[in-house]
C-alpha cells in the first residue's frame, strides 16, 4: 500500500506530529489540546506505527484524562493491537459517561465480533443505527464491512439491501453484495448485483473477473469466458484471468484455446508446474500423447511434489499400453495425495491390465470407499469381477453401491445384466423396471456394455415388455 498520509492530513495536523517529534527528541513536554492529540494518533495508526500511536495516547491521557474521544482513541489502538478485552473495558467505563455515542457503540460491535460472539455485535451495531439520523447509509455500510471481513456473509448481506434501499446506484453496496451473496453460493442473486454494478461501472476489471467466477461455477463457461475477456480488456495484466478462462475454456472442450490461454499466463504465474500440468491435460483430452507427456514431465520438474503431472503422465502411458512405465507414475501420484479417489481409480485399471488382481480389487476399492458416491467405480469392478467369470461378487458390488446410490439407472441396469447372465430373471426383471422408471430413453445402452444379452430372449423381452 502506498502510504499516502500526508495527502488528507492538513497543514495544522502536519504541524502538530513535527511538534510531538520534536518534543519527544527533546524529551520535554509540550501542550497539544484534544484536536491536536487525536491528528497525532490518526497519523501514526495510519502509518500501521502502533507502538508510537500508543505513546501519543498515552501522554494524550495524562494531559487530558476527562477527554471522551481520546479514551476512545486508546480504545482503537488496543483493538487493532488485538487485546480486544482491555479495549472492551475502557469503553464499558466511558460508555456510563456517554451512554449514546455512536463511535463507542460501533467499537464495541467490532470487538464482539473479532471475539466471536457476533449476536452481541449486532446489538450494539443496532443501537448505533437507533441514534444515527445523519450519515445512516454510509454506517450500514460500515456494519456490513465489519460483518464481511469476518465471513458472516449472511449479516452483512441485512445491512448491505438496507443501505442499497436508501441508494439503488450506490456501487460500493452493490460490489460488496455481489461479493457476500457469491460467498454464500446465492449465485443467481450475486449475478444481478454484479451486472448493477458493472452498469454504473463498466471499466472494473475486478467486477467482470468476480461475475466470470459465479458464472463458471454456474457451469455456464460462454458467458464466464466473455467475462474474463472483458476483465483483461479493461486490465491486461489481470493475471487470473488468464488463468480461469482457459479453464473456462478447457470446461468447454476447447482444448487448443485454453492452451493458448495458460501459456498467456505463465508470463505473470511464478507455480508454473500447476500451469504446465493443466497444459498437459488439454493435449492429453485432445488426443496428442506426446505433447501432454512433455508438458506434464516440464511440470514435474518444476515441482516433483505436485500430484497431478505424475498422475497425467501415467494416464497417458496406460492409454499407451506401457503399462509398467505407468504403474511407476501412477504409484507416485497415490503416494503424493493418497486420498484421491481418481489416482485409486486408475491405478485399478492399471493393475488389472498387469494381471495383477489382488492389487486391482484394493485399488478400486479404495476409490469406492473415498467417494462412494461416484458410480463409475463399482461398475468397473463389477465388470472386472465379471470378466473373470464371477457374476455373483459383481452382484454384491453393485448392491453395496445401490446402498449409497439408489435412484442411479446405470446401477440398476447392471444388475439387471447381471441377475440375467446367472439365469435369476425375477431380480432381472425387477431391476430392469426400475432402472426404465427412472430412465426409459437409455435402457439399450445396456446392450452395448453386455452384447452378448442381445441373444438373450428373455432379458430382451424383459425391456421391451416394461419400455
Amino acid at each position: 500500500m502506498i502510504d499516502n498520509t500526508e495527502n488528507y492530513l492538513d497543514d495544522d495536523a502536519l504541524t502538530s506530529v513535527s511538534r510531538f517529534e520534536e518534543m519527544i527528541k527533546a524529551k520535554t513536554l509540550y501542550y497539544f489540546d484534544v484536536h491536536e492529540f487525536e491528528s497525532i494518533i490518526d497519523h501514526y495508526i495510519e502509518k500501521s506505527n502502533l507502538p508510537e500511536a500508543v505513546k501519543v495516547s498515552n501522554i494524550a491521557n495524562r494531559q487530558h484524562p476527562g477527554a471522551i474521544s481520546l479514551q476512545i482513541k486508546k480504545a482503537q489502538i488496543l483493538v487493532d493491537r488485538e487485546q480486544h478485552l482491555e479495549a472492551l473495558a475502557i469503553l464499558k467505563s466511558i460508555q456510563k459517561i456517554e451512554a449514546t455515542n455512536k463511535e463507542i457503540l460501533l467499537l464495541e460491535g467490532n470487538i464482539y465480533n473479532h471475539l466471536g460472539k457476533f449476536d452481541l455485535a449486532k446489538e450494539q451495531f443496532d443501537e448505533a443505527l437507533q441514534i444515527s439520523f445523519e450519515n445512516r447509509e454510509d454506517l450500514l455500510f460500515r456494519i456490513a464491512l465489519a460483518f464481511e471481513q469476518l465471513a458472516q456473509y449472511d449479516t452483512a448481506i441485512e445491512y448491505l439491501e438496507e443501505a442499497l434501499e436508501m441508494d439503488e446506484e450506490d456501487s460500493e453496496v452493490l460490489f460488496e453484495l455481489g461479493y457476500c451473496y457469491e460467498r454464500i453460493g446465492n449465485d443467481e442473486q450475486s449475478i444481478i448485483a454484479y451486472e448493477q454494478f458493472l452498469e454504473l461501472n463498466p471499466f472494473s476489471d475486478n467486477a467482470w473477473y468476480n461475475i466470470g467466477i459465479v458464472f463458471n461455477r454456474l457451469g455456464n463457461f460462454t458467458k464466464a469466458v466473455e467475462a474474463y475477456e472483458y476483465t483483461l480488456a479493461v486490465n491486461d495484466q489481470h493475471s487470473k484471468a488468464y488463468f480461469n478462462k482457459a479453464n473456462a475454456l478447457a470446461n468447454q472442450g476447447l482444448f487448443e484455446d485454453a492452451v493458448k490461454c495458460y501459456t498467456e499466463y505463465l508470463e505473470f504465474d511464478d507455480n508454473h508446474a500447476s500451469t504446465y500440468s493443466y497444459i498437459g491435460e488439454c493435449f492429453e483430452k485432445m488426443g496428442e500423447h506426446e505433447q501432454a507427456l512433455i508438458n506434464y514431465e516440464t511440470a514435474i520438474k518444476a515441482d516433483e511434489d505436485l500430484a497431478d503431472p505424475w498422475f497425467g503422465m501415467g494416464l497417458v502411458l496406460l492409454y499407451q499400453d506401457k503399462i509398467d512405465e505407468c504403474l511407476v507414475y501412477l504409484e507416485k501420484a497415490k503416494k503424493l495425495d493418497d486420498t484421491n479417489s481418481d489416482y485409486w481409480f486408475a491405478l485399478g485399471s492399471a493393475y488389472a491390465r498387469a494381471n495383477s488382481p489382488q492389487k486391482a480389487v484394493q485399488a478400486f476399492r479404495e476409490a469406492i470407499d473415498l467417494d462412494p458416491f461416484d458410480t463409475t467405480y463399482p461398475i468397473t469392478l463389477a465388470e472386472y469381477y465379471h470378466q473373470n467369470e464371477n457374476e455373483e461378487t459383481a452382484i454384491d458390488v453393485l448392491l453395496e453401491s445401490l446402498s449409497q446410490t439408489p435412484n442411479c439407472p446405470q446401477l440398476l441396469s447392471n444388475l439387471a445384466a447381471y441377475y440375467a447372465i446367472t439365469g435369476d430373471i425375477s431380480a432381472s426383471e425387477h431391476y430392469i423396471r426400475k432402472a426404465i422408471d427412472i430412465d426409459s430413453e437409455n435402457i439399450n445402452d445396456i446392450f452395448i456394455q453386455f452384447p452378448e444379452l442381445k441373444e438373450n430372449t428373455h432379458f430382451t423381452k424383459l425391456i421391451q415388455t416394461n419400455l
